[in-house]
């Protein structure tokens, strides 16, 4: 077995995912977090400091590294964060690293990796997911939140009312977006508790295909497509008519520029579920899309994450928005 290589940088846990999106950049990174005390038992949702870790397969350089750190304390504001790069025993770690995750509960989802063998309690809705260097395996406080969110929104729908169940009985299936979907797994949750088709989008290929894998191993290959876009910049978002739910489960500064965006392909009635914000961060997220006719309808709140389900209030979107929208994808082309 080829060297495995492990990058370290201790960092305070409200910013480490600041930090794990930076080392997912290195060539075939896989990204985790560890808590200093785990050992001695403090869970790691408790810990306030956290180490975030890439395993690599190629040997990286100093100065990438130190570049990404530096990258992270301008987007943080934080400074002197220290990293160590050190060449690991001949073992695998990827699935050593995988074996560290637990299976867990989030509302009505079973969330576990292919390494664990544990039965999907009576009632729940197991997911299959394997982040690799996707974000997204529900231990995440903003993934974890979403799953609750999307419980919710699921109560009142029939379990079993399928796709086809529903042109029979005279009902549209709503019509649903995943932005930013990383490992797909709130698009898979939403497929494979309701049985409807979902639309997911990621900046990054490598991780669409991660997606795409994870729809493969649920069974719902079927009914979630995922697509690479920047935002709504692909021909599937733009084309494909207004959602009647959205998920964006990504850091606030994207959910301020998208809000926009996210509106435009929403539907008058829709509901957005908005994640990736810190507490402190709320209030300005919040107010960008009450701007544009939203109302807030709940929220969630674990650790220092916030969560936000909106529904939208306007018909259409003022018409200067509108053009901004358009002027801005005739500058892009995501297939």
């Amino acid at each position: 077995m080829a060297e495995t290589y492990l990058v370290r940088i201790p960092v305070p846990r409200e910013h480490a995912e600041v930090f794990e999106g930076l080392l997912a950049s290195l060539s075939e990174a896989v990204v985790g977090r560890q808590a200093p005390l785990i050992d001695t038992g403090v869970d790691l949702r408790d810990s306030d400091e956290l180490t975030v870790m890439a395993y690599l397969s190629e040997q990286p350089q100093t100065e990438t590294v130190a570049a990404l750190v530096a990258m992270g304390q301008h987007l943080s504001g934080l400074t002197e964060i220290d990293f160590d790069i050190e060449t690991l025993p001949d073992i695998d770690w990827v699935a050593e690293s995988q074996s560290a995750l637990t299976a867990i509960h989030a509302g009505r989802f079973f969330l576990r990796g292919s390494h664990d063998p544990s039965p999907v309690p009576a009632g729940a809705v197991g997911l299959l997911i394997d982040a690799q260097n996707a974000f997204g395996t529900g231990h995440h406080d903003t993934t974890h939140g979403c799953l609750e969110l999307i419980t919710g929104l699921l109560r009142g729908r029939p379990r079993s009312q399928s796709q086809s169940q529903s042109r029979r009985l005279g009902r549209r299936a709503p019509q649903v977006l995943d932005l930013g979907a990383g490992s797909g797994v709130l698009a898979l949750a939403w497929a494979r508790a309701s049985h409807q088709p979902v639309l997911g989008s990621d900046i990054d290929p490598a991780t669409v295909g991660v997606a795409a894998v994870n729809a493969r191993r649920n069974g719902v290959r079927h009914l979630a497509r995922f697509v690479p876009a920047a935002g709504i910049g692909h021909k599937a978002i733009r084309t494909g008519g207004r959602n009647d739910i959205v998920f964006a489960n990504i850091l606030s500064g994207h959910l301020i520029n998208l809000a926009p965006s996210i509106a435009s392909v929403t539907a008058s009635g829709g509901r957005v579920l908005l994640a990736g914000l810190l507490r402190r961060q709320e209030q300005q997220v919040e107010r960008s899309f009450l701007a544009l006719g939203f109302r807030t309808e709940r929220r969630l709140r674990r650790g220092p994450w916030a969560m936000l389900q909106l529904r939208n209030g306007r018909a259409r979107l003022p018409r200067q928005i509108n053009r901004r929208c358009q002027a801005w994808l005739r500058y892009i082309d995501f297939h």
